[in-house]
């Protein structure tokens, strides 16, 4: 049981210090699949794409070895943060004298820019407006490069809406898949663009929620049917285990470094599925050893014979434990070492679940349950136990 609680504690302290590194479906970003057509290395592609500004990439290959395809992962990357967008309006106010920056929340390549009209000359106000756009852009093609690195920031589309002498300016810049299109042509030659698909952030964070809710909805779950199917001695057992191996999973993002995404959630529920399947047949056993008709008298109330009792249903279930983690543990481990990288996050995640699994069913479950008898037999629950079952014993010395 001390395990089992340290295992969660390592875990949470490893997050708070190092924390997760999130993939393009908690983070958002943009995915595209790539074909060259030529040869080319992920090492190629990745120094390309930091040479335009994206260093959180991932590039893996696709399909056959001559197909030449290309997976592309970017992070999401906003075209202008809040220091950018400080920044350009002091530029802009040695220029102008009101200024007012706005970003589109829902369109991260698109900004509003309100710019003031010097009231002495509104008659002339046409060229002033095209004088004042040409100097906007000029800062803005500029400052944009000196901010953030080399992300490519190149205007696109410019709309204008005038109103009391202000000056509303539209300005949408080359998108994300854009910049990388181009750069690829450049360095590669010919490219085809086979599939691209982007996340934006307020999808991202909800998946993120969802997904958290998916894992404690199902440990409630699992709780509940714990109770119900077998009894409150038994359920504390299940809890302790199930944080455990989810929280001792999480030790693999933290440590290794592996992106946090949606597979990593199945694979998370994956574990938590197995765990206690593990579990409730090592349950099923104590519970068939230890509440049968003939021993319950000396199960509730003897807790060295209760601790006997346990041992041997651990025992009789040990065999079984074994080689059913094994039979995983043989999947698992063989796609952790050869697979490619868009599945091996998933199979260490499952390969260290799995092994912290068979721990939890075989040492910290009963561990648990023989915690609760020892410390709450004497509860009004358990004697209304005793007192029934006391009464089936009589009626089957009776018959």
């Amino acid at each position: 049981l001390i395990l089992a609680f340290i295992v969660p504690i390592v875990a949470i302290i490893s997050i708070l210090i190092f924390g997760l590194n999130p993939g393009i479906d908690f983070s958002g970003g943009t995915e595209m699949q790539v074909r060259f057509q030529k040869e080319v290395s992920v090492d190629e592609i990745k120094n390309t794409l930091r040479d335009i500004g994206y260093t959180k990439s991932q590039v893996q290959s696709f399909g056959s070895r001559d197909s030449n395809e290309m997976l592309i992962r970017i992070m999401r990357t906003d075209f202008f943060f809040d220091k950018d967008i400080e920044h350009i309006k002091q530029e802009l106010l040695k220029e102008f004298e009101t200024v007012k920056i706005e970003k589109q929340n829902n369109d991260q390549n698109r900004l509003l820019v309100t710019l003031k009209i010097p009231t002495e000359i509104v008659n002339l106000k046409e060229q002033k407006i095209k004088d004042q756009q040409k100097k906007m852009i000029n800062i803005l093609s500029k400052q944009s490069k000196l901010v953030s690195g080399k992300l490519s920031r190149e205007i696109l589309n410019i709309s204008t809406d005038i109103q009391d002498n202000m000056v509303k300016y539209n300005i949408l810049f080359a998108k994300i898949s854009d910049n990388i299109i181009n750069s690829l042509l450049i360095n590669f030659g010919k490219t085809e663009i086979r599939r691209m698909d982007f996340v934006d952030s307020h999808i991202s964070s909800q998946l993120k929620t969802d997904s958290i809710m998916a894992v404690i909805y199902t440990i409630i779950a699992v709780f509940v049917y714990i109770s119900i199917r077998f009894n409150l001695f038994f359920a504390p057992g299940v809890i302790v285990c199930l944080i455990q191996d989810v929280f001792g999973a999480f030790l693999i993002f933290t440590l290794f470094r592996y992106e946090f995404d949606l597979p990593s959630i199945a694979a998370l529920l994956t574990i938590v599925g197995v765990s206690i399947n593990n579990t409730i047949v090592v349950y099923d056993r104590i519970r068939e050893k230890l509440f049968s008709s003939k021993s319950n008298n000396v199960a509730i109330s003897d807790y060295d014979e209760i601790v006997k009792s346990v041992n041997i249903a651990v025992n009789d279930t040990l065999s079984r434990t074994i080689n059913t983690t094994l039979t995983v543990l043989f999947s698992s481990v063989s796609l952790w070492i050869f697979a490619g990288s868009a599945v091996r996050s998933f199979a260490a995640v499952l390969t260290v679940g799995i092994i912290l699994g068979a721990f939890s069913s075989i040492f910290a479950a009963p561990a648990a349950f023989l915690f609760m008898i020892r410390n709450f037999k004497d509860s009004k629950y358990c004697n209304n136990r005793n007192e029934r079952y006391s009464k089936e014993e009589k009626m089957q010395g009776i018959v």
